[in-house]
């Protein structure tokens, strides 16, 4: 059974903590989204709060795999604000995430860990498209 460091354990559960809230934070917009363009930007929220589950549940497996133990905590969640201040805050979360999910990605590397790296790799690969998608409804530019 593979092992890992400390420092590649606790960088993974505080991956795991930052995709349980945003899971939460998505749905929690989903339902509560108002306004003119709410329907459509509604189901954008659907669709990501279930892709960062999924991201949340592989997180988990790997770092139970890796013999760690899967955090329960969850990061901040905002619930607050209109529509673009909801998607404004969306895109600096997954801001956040696209750096924290680099980070995973020289860790995995420097631990020569192939298949962690190409886990993180490819949430990262997502997390990417989710902030371009937001970034393109609220009419900015790729950050």
């Amino acid at each position: 059974m593979p092992k890992a460091s400390k420092e590649l354990l606790d960088a993974l559960n505080d991956a795991l903590s930052e995709e349980l809230a945003s899971t939460i934070q998505y749905m929690w917009q989903h339902v509560t989204a108002r306004g003119l363009e709410s329907a459509a930007i509604a189901d954008v929220f659907k669709e990501l709060s279930m892709a960062e589950m999924d991201h949340a549940y592989k997180v988990a497996e790997r770092i139970d795999l890796l013999g760690g133990v899967p955090t329960t905590a969850v990061g901040p969640i905002k619930v607050d604000g209109d529509l673009r201040r909801m998607l404004e805050g969306d895109l600096k979360a997954e801001d956040d995430a696209i750096e924290l999910y680099r980070n995973l990605v020289k860790l995995a590397r420097k631990e020569d860990d192939p298949v962690t790296l190409r886990l993180v790799e490819e949430i990262l690969g997502e997390t990417e498209d989710h902030a371009h998608k937001l970034a393109t409804i609220l009419g900015e530019k790729e950050s």
